[in-house]
């Protein structure tokens, strides 16, 4: 089914697309349409308005979904997860909390190397179920465009089999996949970081061979890779002419957003240690502050990314998960939640901020991220009347239903209510 009319929604947010991510004030807006409706036809967006417009020029013979009492929003998009990993780090969270430093965790073991090593000798079988059961939860919180990265394999072998196993992903779910290779992860154990830089180089133009990765990802962190060997492979992604986006600033500040807006980049994420003297000076930029509120609850970090100046700075801001092998966040629905109060945004912010803004922090502007005629119908369905109500119900079931390219999305799981819309 891809022909479909949406009718009677209590609030539909359409968050319009500008033509441009949404940054200041305009962040702030949702375009809500009172008793809203929207058109789908062939899996686009016919049109969208009220009820009474969709229907005096879209009543044909096709199929209706009354959406009393709900709200639809443009499709959730996750734009920052590593969902192909093996092994579990509960323990090391409890030792954290336990009083235990990051580097006695570690020093024992712990840490990314642990799920490198674990993924490595995974077999495909284990690693396939992984991802279906997390792509499964993902859906169940409202997702309908979700960013898988590889980055636990930081071999060439490994990392082109993560990114063909991603590929090959695709059929276990109707999510949309966007895959970014991330071989600038970690550097390894025992191999000097400029060595390894020139190897990530080298691995680039194997990956686009490969024809699977929509992005280059890489991390600029302190202890990790420097400014400088970022800086060489934002410049050899530019040659090649593969976008990139660029972990930042998550454990110091390390020059990461300063070096990802001078590069280029589509996106730079996590940002807790981002000095606000480096947003300052940075200024104006296109490319998109993804913030991870879950990452810094789980990881206990001393300061948070400072959301309201990157706002006040008219930075266009998004929210993700970082689902991963440490951080099990699979619900967007709550992470956005939790991100209103941690980082003192509004509820609009926070949703233009996982829907348009996310859409250009993935290149998907032109596609999804809005509720416009000619994009994709991708919807998201909460069973509250108005999308504010979602942040008075963090870890609620709140979503009740998705529909990705006109087609409504059946068996959400644990986190889809009983009150979910009947197609009839």
């Amino acid at each position: 089914m891809s022909d479909l009319n949406l009718l009677h929604a209590a609030q539909l947010a359409r968050v319009t697309d500008r033509g441009a991510a949404r940054r200041g004030d305009e962040q702030r807006e949702l375009d809500l349409i009172a008793d809203g409706g929207v058109a789908v036809r062939a899996g686009r967006i016919a049109a969208a308005g009220t009820t009474e417009q969709i229907l005096s020029e879209w009543d044909d013979e096709v199929p209706t979904l009354d959406l009393t009492g709900k709200t639809v929003l443009p499709g959730l998009i996750e734009c920052h997860s590593h969902p192909l990993f093996a092994g579990s780090r509960h323990a090391e969270y409890s030792r954290r909390l336990g009083g235990a430093s990051l580097e006695e965790v570690v020093r024992e073991g712990g840490g990314i190397w642990a799920t490198v090593t674990a993924t490595r000798s995974a077999a495909d079988t284990d690693l396939i179920r992984q991802l279906e059961g997390a792509y499964r939860r993902i859906l169940a919180g409202g997702v309908t465009t979700l960013e898988v990265k590889s980055g636990y394999g930081l071999t060439p072998e490994h990392e082109l089999h993560q990114l063909a196993l991603l590929d090959r992903s695709r059929e276990l779910t109707p999510l949309s996949l966007v895959v970014s290779f991330l071989g600038a992860h970690v550097v390894p154990a025992g191999i000097d970081a400029d060595a390894y830089t020139e190897e990530v180089a080298s691995m680039l133009p194997v990956v686009l061979e490969q024809g699977v990765a929509a992005f280059h990802d890489l991390t600029c962190e302190h202890g990790l890779f420097t400014p400088q060997q970022a800086g060489r492979l934002l410049a050899r992604s530019r040659e090649l002419g593969i976008p990139t986006k660029v972990h930042a600033d998550a454990w110091a500040s390390s020059e990461g957003w300063r070096t990802a807006v001078a590069g280029g980049a589509v996106s730079a994420e996590h940002l807790t240690y981002t000095p606000d003297e480096e947003i300052l000076d940075a200024g104006w930029t296109d490319t998109v502050a993804v913030l991870l509120p879950q990452a810094e609850l789980v990881y206990m970090t001393e300061r948070r990314a400072n959301a309201r100046l990157l706002v006040g700075r008219r930075v266009p801001v998004s929210i993700a998960t970082d689902y991963c092998s440490s951080i099990h966040a699979t619900s967007l629905t709550t992470t956005l939640g939790i991100a209103a109060p941690w980082f003192r945004l509004t509820p609009a912010e926070v949703l233009v901020g996982a829907t348009l803004n996310a859409a250009y922090a993935l290149g998907l502007q032109r596609d999804r991220g809005s509720v416009d005629t000619g994009k994709r119908a991708d919807l998201t369905i909460l069973g509250v009347e108005h999308p504010e109500e979602l942040f008075l119900a963090v870890g609620q079931r709140v979503v009740d239903g998705v529909v990705i390219a006109g087609v409504p999305v059946d068996g959400l799981g644990a986190e889809t209510s009983p009150n979910s819309p009947e197609v009839r």
